[in-house]
């Protein structure tokens, strides 16, 4: 029987927020070992520069990994298709992606670069911080990144559940 999609969504919620928290968490302590404090702005390490970067790259990676995985989900009957509330801006806005996976990713990377990257580094600007610990940096950044992948595959989700499932698929 196949799932609920919003049961599905938050399921996939919390694995992908947990999982790219503790993976972030990790590289960001391990690229600054040795380092005492890092900068917000600055080469060739900075807070700005490494949340900008971390922004695109993860988005483009979790849409590459979370389109294609849902899609599959729905054409093996484990989850339902997801249906489109043409009356939410949000959906709207999604449905005008490009059809194309690798051009949906670099949208998604954008999007990332774009809003994300520049979203973040303001709260560190507003919030007067200057610089941190590698350490409390490898925390910070492991929950930023956390958040910010739960939030963000809810739209990769809901595009591989609402693809069409091709025809000889369903003959199946």
């Amino acid at each position: 029987m196949a799932h609920d999609v919003a049961t599905h969504i938050r399921n996939e919620m919390f694995t992908t927020g947990v999982s790219n928290a503790l993976f972030n968490g990790v590289i960001a302590m391990s690229l600054s070992k040795g380092v005492e404090v890092i900068a917000l702005w600055g080469l060739p390490e900075s807070i700005a520069l490494d949340i900008t970067a971390t922004s695109a790259l993860l988005l483009f990676i979790v849409a590459l990994i979370m389109i294609p995985l849902n899609h599959s989900k729905v054409r093996k009957g484990k989850v339902e298709a997801f249906e489109w509330d043409n009356s939410r801006r949000l959906h709207r806005f999604w449905q005008r992606l490009p059809k194309g996976l690798f051009a949906r990713a670099l949208c998604f990377a954008g999007l990332g670069l774009f809003v994300v990257a520049p979203i973040s580094c303001a709260y560190y600007v507003i919030l007067g911080v200057e610089g941190m610990t590698s350490e409390d940096y490898a925390v910070v950044k492991g929950l930023w990144a956390g958040i910010m992948a739960s939030i963000m595959c809810v739209p990769m989700i809901q595009i591989g559940l609402a693809d069409p499932v091709p025809a000889e698929s369903c003959a199946q």
